[in-house]
């Protein structure tokens, strides 16, 4: 049976699929050709800032655009607020679509299309969540704020600017939709690094593959010397590959499948392939080494390996970026480790198990942890199961790093639902449309009873 939100939110499901399908038709993946000043993180990606701004002051909000960077929309003026933290940019579209990426697509009830799911379908649910409860009187002696960032899945630069450069006040409680429900009470800490090595390879010219850190590399180009050995060992490859005469030179194309880097074991890496590959080829001792070190997911062959019986999880491990011009070779290693972990000790640990390779330059996001038994739990929990009647669904820790370490009293809070696949981050990203809408409803119950609790505290 429909709850009482669901049914204050039908008249907004028109609205909320004609914003998504504008939204998602701007490609905002962060673009360093078109970055500047006043585009800091490109020019789609500003493009996308401005739609959510135009937005809310078309809607009757107080929005302001910071630059490009992050955009604060305001209902009311009170000290003490809810917040929302959401981002307008997406991943890069990849390769393998039956449709354009930016596009939305409906197919048998489910929205298809790049950002419906992270995070621009999510961000929408939350935002006519907000205009509702305004519009109809029902939120209480709390402000709600809503702030939209530019670029969450290449750093989080836009909300670090507004905290700590713009010095605005940190939540008094929150949530980020940009994950799954339940609800994320912990996240692991995540180390990024780039290692490198001078390394020159017998018959293999250059290899590239992978588009950022926190994805599974989908495909790899090697090009090879007709005389390379690979070629007489490509059979041996478990992943679809194609090959293309260039003359003196063969170009080989390793097939994988893409995934989320927080879940690595979802996807194929065809960069890790290739390491393989050139590695039978060629008997190079550091290609073989680099290989045996890289191709556990979990992180034993960096000495990195750990579990937590607190998160219930282990770390993780993916390979997003691979890198050979003929002189050197470059990888980015996106590591994930729980509270078990000392990231200091373990980072010693990977660079003295990866040499020759030097680790040139990293970025630490720190580990998330909430207790399940803290009032912000409590609260988004309950008010997920009483839209949904769902009490079976337990609070996750995830691999994956949102907005949520970016504030204060911030939980990762769907809408990605038990028992559905959005492929976020791969090809064929979708979200059901009952589920986007049934996501606005858990959204304004959230929004009024961490209101209520904040007026009563």
């Amino acid at each position: 049976m429909k709850t009482d939100y669901d049914i204050l939110l039908d008249k907004y499901h028109d609205e909320l699929i004609d914003s998504l399908k504008k939204f998602v038709s701007i490609n905002s993946v962060y673009d360093e050709k078109t970055s500047s000043f006043e585009h800091p993180f490109g020019i789609g990606v500003s493009k996308a800032l401005n739609f959510i701004h135009e937005l809310a002051i078309k809607d009757g909000f107080k929005s302001t655009n910071y630059g490009n960077k992050v955009v604060e929309i305001l209902c009311g003026e009170q000290e003490k607020n809810v917040t929302i933290l959401a981002h307008a940019d997406v991943v890069p579209e990849g390769e393998g679509w039956e449709q354009n990426p930016f596009e939305v697509v409906e197919k048998d009830g489910v929205l298809l299309g790049r950002g419906v799911a992270d995070d621009k379908g999510p961000l929408l649910a939350s935002y006519y969540a907000m205009k509702a409860l305004r519009d109809n009187n029902l939120l209480g002696n709390y402000q709600v704020r809503f702030i939209v960032g530019g670029n969450e899945e290449s750093g989080s630069l836009g909300v670090e600017y507004y905290f700590n450069e713009l010095k605005s006040k940190q939540p008094t409680l929150g949530f980020s939709p940009d994950a799954e429900f339940p609800l994320i009470y912990a996240e692991k800490g995540i180390y990024t690094f780039e290692a490198r090595t001078d390394l020159e390879l017998d018959g293999i010219i250059s290899f590239k593959g992978g588009l950022a850190a926190n994805s599974v590399i989908e495909k790899c180009i090697l090009s090879v010397d007709k005389n390379s050995k690979i070629l007489e060992i490509i059979n041996q490859c478990k992943y679809p590959y194609s090959l293309a005469d260039k003359g003196n030179n063969v170009e080989v194309i390793i097939q994988g499948v893409s995934a989320h880097g927080a879940s690595p074991k979802f996807g194929k890496n065809a960069g890790v392939e290739a390491l393989r590959l050139i590695a039978l080829a060629t008997n190079n001792k550091v290609i073989s080494h680099i290989y045996d070190c890289l191709y556990d997911l979990e992180g034993r062959g960096i000495d990195a390996y750990c579990y937590s019986d607190n998160m219930e999880c282990s770390s993780s491990m993916n390979v997003g970026i691979v890198n050979y011009d003929g002189k050197s070779l470059s990888i980015v290693i996106n590591y994930r480790y729980v509270d078990t972990c000392n990231i200091d000790e373990t980072k010693i640990k990977i660079a003295n198990k990866i040499a020759p390779f030097k680790i040139v330059s990293g970025g630490d996001s720190h580990l998330l942890f909430y207790k399940k038994d803290s009032d912000l739990v409590r609260i988004l929990l309950e008010s997920y199961q009483k839209e949904t009647g769902d009490y079976d669904s337990k609070p996750m820790a995830i691999g994956g790093g949102t907005y949520a370490k970016e504030a204060n009293n911030i939980i990762a809070f769907g809408a990605e639902f038990p028992g559905w696949n959005s492929n976020m981050h791969s090809i064929g990203e979708g979200m059901k449309k009952e589920h986007l809408f049934k996501a606005m409803s858990v959204y304004a119950r959230a929004i009024v009873e961490l209101g209520k609790f904040i007026d009563e505290n």
